[in-house]
């Protein structure tokens, strides 16, 4: 704990984390109740209430939407800067969504959903009535965030998908799957040496990894499932950087380092045998 004391404590803003080891049970929280903007971390909840969706028979994954201009949304993703008229299924628009974090997919599978409204219910419904998206992705940021959630609900998500009961095991694992192969890497797992491909298995260079990042100015976050190897086990995980006086958007921006320091100490925590930790020289480890 005194190890994520030093990293809040130096942060100019605030702090969250909510870990839990699932074998054991054992936790290392910080602020985890607490509510924070979720940036695109949200966008699980939003493949979640699809998943969801499309099981009461509103669409089928299959079903192919077509891209329009008045569609397209500014920042992360692709289809902002494709010709309208592209056709992609709603199963497409949620790889893009959680893959690339394409924003311009988000505001096509919300409005497939029905709006913001059905999607909140949707989260209800499954069991995170706390994990609340406020509006559709927009080209500008307004001052209404988002998304809100705290550490412990994304936590709580991450642990029922691992357990396979977000709706059931095959909804679960498919978005695992998705969160698997998610492109960024410059946030919880910053630190580590290693990292092995989507469908590898973690190895004694470092843990495997299925999460969804969020980034906009002055806020970071990251939740995901850290599987480690040798039998070590499945970390579930959420952490937040948020109000930070830096609101640069570069991989050397304060919430990126922040999240890169408690993903090594949460790495550090759980690593399966006496060491060493696969992490780079002078990142803190002391949370063993």
């Amino acid at each position: 704990m005194a190890a994520i004391v030093a990293v809040a404590s130096r942060s100019t803003g605030a702090v969250g984390l909510a870990a839990r080891h699932l074998e054991s049970g054992e936790t290392l929280e910080w602020r985890a109740g607490e509510q924070f903007r979720t940036a695109s971390m949200i966008k699980v909840g939003v493949h979640a209430a699809v998943l969801r969706r499309a099981r009461l028979g509103a669409f089928a994954l299959d079903d192919e939407v077509e891209l329009a201009g008045s569609d397209r949304v500014g920042g992360s993703g692709v289809l902002a800067v494709l010709r309208p008229g592209l056709r992609c299924t709603i199963a497409d628009l949620c790889t893009l969504m959680i893959v690339v974090s394409d924003n311009t997919a988000t505001n096509m599978l919300i409005d497939r959903c029905g709006g913001v409204a059905v999607v909140n219910d949707d989260l209800a419904a499954l069991g995170f009535p706390g994990i609340r998206l406020n509006r559709r992705l927009a080209a500008t940021s307004p001052d209404v965030p988002l998304a809100t959630a705290s550490p412990a609900a994304f936590c709580e998500l991450m642990a029922r998908l691992h357990a396979g009961t977000v709706l059931d095991e095959i909804v679960s694992a498919q978005i695992i799957s998705a969160l698997r192969n998610q492109q960024h890497r410059s946030l919880f797992p910053r630190t580590y040496l290693a990292i092995p491909e989507p469908g590898d298995p973690p190895d004694a260079q470092g843990p495997a990894i299925a999460s969804k990042t969020g980034y906009i100015g002055g806020c970071r976050t990251e939740a995901g499932l850290l599987y480690l190897p040798a039998g070590g086990g499945t970390v579930a995980y959420a952490a937040v950087a948020d109000r930070l006086a830096d609101h640069t958007m570069t991989e050397l921006a304060e919430g990126n380092e922040i999240l890169g320091a408690l993903g090594a100490i949460v790495l550090a925590r759980w690593w399966p045998g006496p060491g060493p930790v696969p992490v780079r020289d002078g990142w803190p480890a002391g949370a063993r």
